[in-house]
């Protein structure tokens, strides 16, 4: 990764955002590196790949133009996650990998990065039982009734997408106008999108204007409308 590349850039990001700097500081044991990327309208944009001193991730985030954004971390270990940054924030938190690379983390000292892991927690709970799942089928294999166990795996796991759904739209119902709604409308499971924007329309319109009354001009909420608001 070019690093004078990855310099302009966090340079250029200053000086679009005035110099508002947000301080992150993260516990993440057993790791010692850490890449991050903001989040652009269409890309992500390598921005650093940071240095952890004994299991301490202490970096500050710029903030852009629009006053409210996204970075994506992913760490050495296999754990990753997004974080939103708005001004007068200041984050705190831990990270560590559960499961096969499944990440479990906390965080605090921002609405919008709360808001962000209030949307992974349900998903990190169908991560997990689609690993259990996993494991439970591969056990079967070779038993008679191996078809029908396989059958009431696959009734569990549709349960849970169903589950996972609820749980967030009722999290997006509850504060229609977060920013952090553009990426719960895109979680999957597995291969599966959870939401479809022409199943899902209503949810969609309704979302997408709660946040352009709120963020007229963000431009991740403008290619959001663009391509799932028809």
């Amino acid at each position: 990764m070019n690093k004078s590349l990855l310099g302009a850039s966090a340079l250029f990001l200053a000086a679009c955002s005035g110099g508002d700097l947000v301080p992150v500081s993260l516990e993440v044991p057993n790791c010692d590196t850490a890449v991050v990327f903001r989040i652009d309208a269409e890309q992500l944009v390598p921005w650093d790949t940071l240095a952890l001193s004994d299991g301490m991730l202490e970096t500050e985030l710029p903030l852009d133009s629009s006053g409210s954004t996204f970075y994506a971390l992913s760490f050495k270990h296999g754990a990753s996650l997004r974080l939103g940054i708005e001004r007068g924030d200041d984050i705190e938190g831990s990270v560590k990998v559960v499961g096969s690379g499944i990440t479990d983390y906390s965080v605090t000292g921002s609405q919008l990065s709360e808001r962000l892991l209030a949307h992974y927690l349900p998903l990190r709970h169908t991560a997990l039982l689609m690993d259990t799942l996993e494991q439970e089928a591969k056990a079967h294999q070779g038993m008679q009734d191996a078809a029908e166990q396989n059958a009431q795996l696959f009734m569990r796991y549709e349960a849970r997408v169903a589950k996972h759904r609820e749980e967030l739209i009722k999290l997006v119902n509850e504060q229609p106008a977060s920013l952090a709604n553009i990426f719960a409308l895109y979680q999957s499971a597995g291969n599966f999108y959870l939401f479809d924007p022409q199943r899902d329309s209503a949810l969609f319109r309704s979302t997408a204007d709660a946040m352009s009354e709120a963020h007229p001009e963000h431009p991740i909420l403008k290619v959001f409308i663009q391509s799932a608001i028809r």
